[in-house]
């Protein structure tokens, strides 16, 4: 065989005996497994992207099932205290009641150890009776007692009866009186000679009286209301 005749067997023609059909169909198989293998792939990414949606709606749904427990929690707690106006309303009320209702009020304690600093030395107490007027005419709706003779407001009145060796024992009697506070306008009712009295000198029963001033009150409850 000569070079000429290999020449031209390499350069004879391919012929495809196969049907196009056959070719045709080749790639469309190939062409659906590749369509398929992209299905999957999008298939696997919307289930995934799907239990990433379910996770983030269950975490959220975790999270208002737990701030709805809360609220509740707190609603409870509130409602516990919703009457804890209403009794604070009651009681200031109250409180103001009780500075009304003890606004005359006279700490008699105070004014007898007043008294027993004050006492001359020369006269001694033997009986003392005290009025708080404005207490019992508060139970009326009036908040004084009528005024003194000078026009000051009193609260009631105190009388004395005393025992002095002198005159001037009641005059410094009387004295004490008007420098000690809550007492106003003492005044001497009475003195005489005291004929029965068994002493070694002369002693004398005096009987006087003084108005009890506005000072004489205690507000005490006033002043803590207005300490609060």
């Amino acid at each position: 065989m000569t070079t000429l005749t290999a020449s031209r067997v390499a350069e004879l023609p391919r012929i495809n005996l196969l049907p196009p059909e056959i070719a045709q169909a080749s790639k469309l198989r190939r062409l659906q497994i590749l369509l398929g293998v992209l299905l999957l792939g999008v298939l696997g990414l919307v289930v995934l992207l799907f239990l990433w949606a379910s996770a983030q709606v269950s975490a959220a749904n975790t999270q208002l099932a737990d701030a709805q427990a809360t609220g509740a929690s707190l609603q409870v707690q509130v409602d516990s205290y919703a009457e804890v106006p209403q009794t604070a309303e009651e009681v200031q009320a109250a409180q103001a009641a009780l500075v009304t209702a003890m606004q005359p009020e006279i700490r008699w304690s105070f004014f007898m150890n007043d008294l027993s600093l004050t006492i001359p030395k020369s006269s001694r107490l033997v009986s003392m009776t005290a009025t708080n007027a404005a207490a019992a005419l508060q139970l009326d709706g009036t908040t004084l007692p009528a005024p003194t003779q000078l026009g000051q407001s009193t609260m009631g009145t105190v009388t004395f009866d005393s025992k002095t060796t002198s005159y001037n024992g009641a005059a410094s009697w009387l004295q004490s009186l008007a420098h000690t506070n809550g007492y106003i306008e003492p005044t001497l009712t009475s003195v005489a000679k005291d004929t029965g009295e068994d002493t070694a000198g002369t002693v004398y029963s005096a009987s006087s009286s003084a108005s009890l001033s506005l000072e004489a009150a205690s507000n005490r409850y006033l002043q803590v209301m207005e300490s609060e």
